[in-house]
């Protein structure tokens, strides 16, 4: 692999460079970008970019995740994993398409076309000879459930209900196979029915025939569509009713007068119902769900009519935590504010965290921001009915948190021993600067991490583990606090801002030694197939990160275990192996030779091999994961992941490097929960030369460590000093200028640094050997040949 970040051109990345690096997004960058530090990048929000604000924000929560537990399932009703049409939300105007035919026979399957297309039930019966009865029944059903949707007269509902139930009744279990389907569609009938008519006893007989359906399911009768879980949310509708109107989800997103009009036990009992769909794998519960708390949450009277049920209460929290912002300067409209922190943001505006230009450490807006008042009220409402009608004192305890009620936070949290209990006590204990107790909360919440706990979604588990090695640095405790980043950015994945903390530690923080003990102790080699497009896995990220490490230290030979395996598929280019393994070892072994090899010649024919091994492979064996070459973007950007070095420098607050390594740890380690340690630790790693792709400097280094040795006249001196010319490092000039000086005249020289000629070593070290007996060839042709030519010429 060459080194990709060259300017001026952007050139495509290989398939193999995507799959290697974080960001896809990168990879299509510009190669070569200077220094950039600006707002508004798509980078991940990384959680050691403002540790005081990380440690205080309210802990994260997922709205899907506990919108799909407010309820524990009694049965084993889910999802199906391949669902051909979703059942969340079937189609209205038809039933459920035919599953199964594959057991058919062309003919019965031809015949089953046909029926569909009778003009009637009573005909697609007749046309149905042949076909299993169920089938026969269901689909006479179905053409007159069509018919009777589009509207067309006659009395098509009535037919199809009887020819559903008929699919119900028959004997011997022959129905099995439409069985759940029939009573689905008995149930839509019924519910279509209560609609058209406000009759209650309609509603009713929907009700049984969904629930009839969910027990046929349960007792093993084919459903391919999961029409069971489905009937849930249908049944929920039915209760979504303003006196005789029914009102859909589009009320609840426009905030509609007859979703007020609803009664709170009949939303109630759609809450439970959607809960229940949720709860089974159901996306359509989820949202559904979801549009009715964001309604909630927009007014507080409606929010305190649905709190006394515990499984609303519990709804209610579940968005308030997730999904509503705090506000800005006192304007309501910023807490539907929301920045991905995939994309760099940090969701929705926290309180609790404060500001600090909202993940941009160069916003200088001076901002303020208060707890939400719709929280606070929310909060206080369910605080008003008293500690033992609450739902959930965990998550309760978290709201209250993020609302500045923290005596009742503690409160609650102390209440319900969890994951998130010993969450909220650790923020409480940051609060009070107690670091040393909110260390022992995190161990506590953390404990038998990565297993899963219930009660928390697997990237809250992530978050909290990581938040874990936030605090575990800001203590001191370096290898421990990597540790807790590398467990959790292995459970987050590569292009999270969690993964850039953990590399950022592994390379600058740890010191080599350290890093190679955890990896060899904790972090294997990993195998597979080549996954097009996909992130390397962190295990592969930070063994990388040491091998290069390693390399930079002059440490080859123990660098080479340590890379990917030349064959490995994963790494590949069009089919072709990429052998980081086999440039490492030439690199190392030139390394060796050109300071074991007996001639001169010989050690800078080494020291240039290495010099161009360091040019065109360096960024992947040596080349720093983060600051200053980035290899994570493949050099494409010079920002974005690890510690920002650049300091603004009035009047025009340009971002600047500072120019000694002092001056550079501390601007690249201010604020506070930064030990003097880790400060010592990031200056002794940092890349020498400190310079944006520093390996192009050591491969010119090398390039003159080469030209020293060689015969200043011969044509290699001139042909290796132009090679380092074109290396990109901005040395062009003085190469050239010590070729002028000391050279002598070849063909490339009006090319130089851009059209060079390959390095004639084997000439230049016969001119060595030549060298001693120049003197006398001068005098012999001076004082002998030249007269007896003259004497010749007269002759």
């Amino acid at each position: 692999m060459t080194d990709r970040a060259d300017p001026p051109a952007p050139k495509a990345p290989a398939a193999h460079a995507i799959r290697r690096h974080a960001l896809a997004f990168a990879l299509s960058s510009a190669a070569g970008i200077s220094l950039v530090l600006a707002c508004g990048m798509d980078f991940p929000n990384q959680l050691l970019d403002d540790r005081e604000g990380t440690l205080k924000s309210t802990p994260a929560t997922s709205f899907a995740y506990e919108a799909s537990h407010l309820v524990v399932p009694d049965d084993a009703l889910r999802i199906a994993s391949s669902v051909p049409r979703p059942a969340q939300s079937p189609d209205p105007d038809s039933p459920p398409p035919e599953a199964g035919m594959e057991a058919l026979t062309p003919l019965q399957q031809n015949r089953i076309v046909m029926m569909r297309n009778a003009i009637d039930g009573d005909s697609a019966y007749n046309q149905g000879d042949g076909i299993p009865p169920a089938i026969r029944l269901y689909t006479a059903g179905a053409v007159d459930y069509a018919l009777a949707r589009k509207g067309i007269p006659g009395d098509y509902a009535e037919h199809a209900r009887q020819h559903f139930q008929a699919v119900l009744d028959l004997p011997d279990g022959q129905g099995q196979s439409r069985a759940v389907w029939a009573a689905y569609m008995l149930g839509r009938l019924q519910q279509e029915r209560f609609f058209a008519t406000g009759n209650a006893e309609a509603r009713a007989a929907a009700a049984h025939a969904f629930a009839q359906a969910r027990a046929l399911a349960r007792q093993g009768a084919p459903d391919p569509f999961s029409l069971a879980v489905a009937s849930y949310g249908e049944q929920a509708r039915s209760y979504l009713m303003d006196g005789g109107t029914a009102c859909g989800w589009k009320a609840f997103l426009t905030s509609a007068p007859c979703a007020d009009h609803i009664e709170a036990a009949n939303l109630n009992h759609a809450i439970g119902l959607y809960a229940q769909q949720a709860a089974r794998g159901a996306t359509g519960g989820v949202i559904s769900l979801q549009l009715i708390a964001g309604w909630a949450m927009a007014d507080p009277r409606r929010a305190q009519r649905l709190i006394e049920d515990p499984i609303a209460q519990k709804l209610l929290v579940a968005y308030a935590l997730a999904r509503t912002g705090d506000i800005i300067n006192d304007d309501p409209a910023t807490a539907s504010d929301y920045d991905a922190p995939d994309r760099g943001g940090l969701g929705y505006h926290d309180a609790a965290r404060g500001l600090r230009g909202n993940g941009c450490p160069y916003c200088t807006a001076i901002r303020t921001i208060r707890p939400n008042p719709a929280i606070v009220t929310l909060v206080d409402a369910i605080q008003a009915r008293g500690l033992n009608h609450i739902a959930q004192a965990d998550r309760l305890a978290a709201l209250a948190y993020r609302g500045g009620r923290y005596d009742l936070a503690k409160t609650l949290a102390t209440m319900q021993p969890g994951p998130l209990s010993h969450w909220v006590l650790a923020k409480l204990a940051i609060q009070h600067g107690d670091l040393a107790a909110a260390s022992r909360h995190y161990a506590d919440a953390a404990k038998g991490f990565p297993p899963l706990h219930d009660d928390l979604a697997p990237e809250e588990i992530s978050r909290l583990r990581a938040e874990q090695g936030v605090l575990t640095l800001s203590r001191g405790q370096y290898v421990a606090a990597f540790d807790c980043l590398y467990t959790a950015a292995a459970s987050a994945g590569s292009r999270s801002g969690i993964a850039f903390d953990a590399a950022y530690v592994a390379e600058r923080v740890l010191t080599t030694d350290e890093l190679r003990h955890y990896v060899d102790a904790h972090i294997p080699a990993t195998h597979g197939p080549a996954i097009p497009w996909a992130a390397p896995p962190e295990p592969d990220t930070i063994r990388m990160i040491l091998a290069r490490r390693l390399v930079r230290a002059g440490r080859v030979t123990e660098s080479l275990g340590y890379f990917p395996e030349d064959k490995d598929p994963r790494y590949a280019i069009d089919g072709k192996p990429t052998p980081f393994r086999t440039w490492a070892r030439t690199y190392g072994n030139a390394l060796h030779d050109a300071q074991h090899r007996w001639t001169a010649v010989g050690r800078a024919q080494a020291w240039f091999t290495a010099a161009t091994i360091a040019r065109t492979h360096g960024m992947d064996i040596m080349g720093t994961e983060q600051d200053p070459d980035y290899a994570v973007f493949l050099g494409g950007f010079s920002m974005g992941a690890g510690r920002t070095v650049a300091v603004l420098v009035p009047p025009d607050n340009q971002p600047t490097l500072p120019i000694t390594r002092k001056a550079r740890t501390a601007a690249a380690l201010s604020g506070p929960l930064v030990t003097e340690g880790e400060r010592t630790r990031f200056a002794a790693s940092e890349a020498a030369p400190y310079r944006r792709f520093h390996y192009r400097a050591i491969a010119v280094d090398q390039a003159e460590n080469a030209a020293d040795l060689l015969p200043p006249r011969s044509q290699a001196f001139a042909a290796v000093l132009c090679q380092a010319a074109g290396w990109g490092t901005g040395a062009d000039a003085d190469l050239y200028h010590r070729y002028v000086r000391q050279g002598a005249a070849v063909p490339f020289a009006k090319n130089f640094g851009r059209h060079c000629a390959a390095p004639d070593f084997q000439s230049a070290a016969l001119e060595s050997y030549a060298r001693p007996f120049q003197p006398l060839h001068r005098w012999l042709h001076r004082h002998l040949i030249m007269p007896i030519a003259g004497l010749l010429a007269r002759l």
